[in-house]
């Protein structure tokens, strides 16, 4: 596992969650490929050697893992691991061990179950009373396969090189450690970086890596905490204003664009700007200008959906807004009255909005709701794409509102690196070190190992 704040001299390797305990899984399938030899083994039994093409079955079974090998169990175990007798570094599409329907987007509007691929060897085991399964993989390996399950195959090499520059320096600075209770250093999911193993895997991923080996971005002798997302919607948001504490230099707001860009709706410091900033398609990187959003399915990785990245529109009706929001904050609401944003980041993201409404007893009240996070979740039956929006109110006859039109931009926080962004510099031409500099400003690029 990693070493918080250790700047490693060496390839290290990682231990990835692959199904968490969230899942609740208490059974998993797995297929080994017909090449290379794997070999199951536990603390309890000698390890048994495995044949191509095996099918595998890890089911819970009175408080230990049962292990079933082509249908014919063996003997229990509280924990199993599955791993290749030889190590080996070449990996390609599809390569390792199989394992089925595996959850891609946990707690998103695009959670899907797909069969993922694994290089390296995975340990299975019991955690609270349900399936853990840890992909423990060489983080060179492991950062091909974010590379091209993050966005898509067909982006060019420069796209590919700084999205793993970025992966392998979030990786390293390891600030987060959100599964160190699980002994794990990252999941393989969007709450950390997306990581479907060699499933998406190509060869411009695998070269895009070993060009780029070892390669990280430092800022004052320490691998930049480099935060990414899908789109900024034309303005890069600080770390301050998403994430809390004190301000990152090289986290600072950015306009996705050249830097001769204008625009008559910045900066963007009062309701009126954002506005017309949203209801404009600018000139930037992430904008359809570049690529048009027809084209941009080709580009993003297979879990994403089609759609809208930057600039999107949501409709409520009062019933839908109210039924919404009573189940989301237990406000226990008549009627909404008004969605009042309080304060909003560099980007026009909103990180504190009032809602007001009238409550079963005809009150009126107000509730604040903090964190861009909470407001996306709030505002959406899964999540919202991002809290850069402005609202738009419908009246009808009676004194509340008809509806309630959100209008927005950007998909994600909006932190650092926008891969839509870095895609449509890529596209212009722009080289692996430019795009990772325009979104950490005052950063350095250094190999490491």
């Amino acid at each position: 596992m990693l070493t918080p704040n250790v700047i490693p001299s060496k390839e290290p390797e990682l231990r990835v969650g692959i199904v968490l305990p969230e899942d609740k899984l208490t059974k998993i399938e797995i297929v080994t490929p017909d090449s290379p030899d794997y070999q199951l083994q536990s603390d309890e039994k000698n390890p048994e050697l495995l044949s191509g093409d095996a099918s595998l079955r890890f089911e819970i079974i009175n408080d230990q893992i049962a292990a079933f090998i082509n249908d014919q169990t063996t003997l229990a175990a509280n924990r199993w691991v599955v791993k290749p007798l030889q190590s080996f570094r070449k990996i390609t599409n599809k390569s390792g061990l199989k394992v089925k329907s595996v959850i891609a987007g946990r707690g998103f509007h695009w959670k899907k179950n797909i069969d993922v691929y694994l290089p390296g060897s995975v340990d299975i085991r019991i955690v609270d009373g349900v399936l853990l399964l840890t992909n423990v993989v060489p983080i060179e390996q492991y950062l091909m396969c974010v590379a091209t399950s993050e966005m898509g195959a067909a982006c060019p090499p420069a796209l590919i090189e700084s999205q793993t520059i970025v992966a392998r320096s979030w990786m390293l600075a390891n600030v987060e450690m959100k599964h160190r209770n699980l002994d794990l250093d990252v999941c393989n999911d969007d709450c950390c970086q997306r990581y479907q193993g060699t499933t998406f895997l190509s060869e411009d991923a695998v070269q895009g890596t070993m060009n780029t080996y070892g390669k990280v971005l430092i800022y004052n002798d320490k691998i930049c905490d480099a935060r990414y997302y899908k789109s900024c919607g034309g303005i890069t948001e600080t770390f301050e204003n998403v994430f809390g504490g004190e301000p990152v230099n090289y986290l600072q707001p950015v306009v996705d664009a050249p830097g001769n860009f204008q625009h008559s709706a910045l900066p963007l410091d009062s309701e009126e700007s954002v506005k017309r900033w949203i209801d404009d398609v600018p000139d930037t990187f992430c904008s359809p200008h570049t690529i048009p959003e027809n084209d941009l399915t080709k580009y993003l990785g297979s879990v994403d959906e089609e759609g809208k990245y930057f600039r999107w529109n949501f409709r409520y009706t009062q019933k839908e807004i109210t039924a919404l929001l009573n189940f989301k904050l237990n406000l226990n609401a008549k009627e909404i009255l008004a969605l009042e944003p309080i304060h909003r980041g560099f980007s026009g993201r909103i990180t504190k909005i009032r809602i007001v409404y009238k409550n079963s007893s005809n009150e009126r009240k107000s509730v604040i709701v903090s964190d861009q996070y909470n407001i996306r979740q709030a505002l959406h039956d899964l999540f919202l794409y991002s809290s850069a929006f402005v609202v738009n109110v419908e009246y009808g006859s009676g004194d509340a509102p008809k509806a309630f039109n959100l209008k927005g931009a950007g998909w994600g926080h909006g932190v650092g690196y926008c891969q839509i962004g870095a895609l449509g510099m890529a596209l212009k031409g722009y080289s692996t070190e430019d795009i990772v500099l325009h979104y950490y400003p005052g950063s350095q690029l250094k190999k490491i190992y």
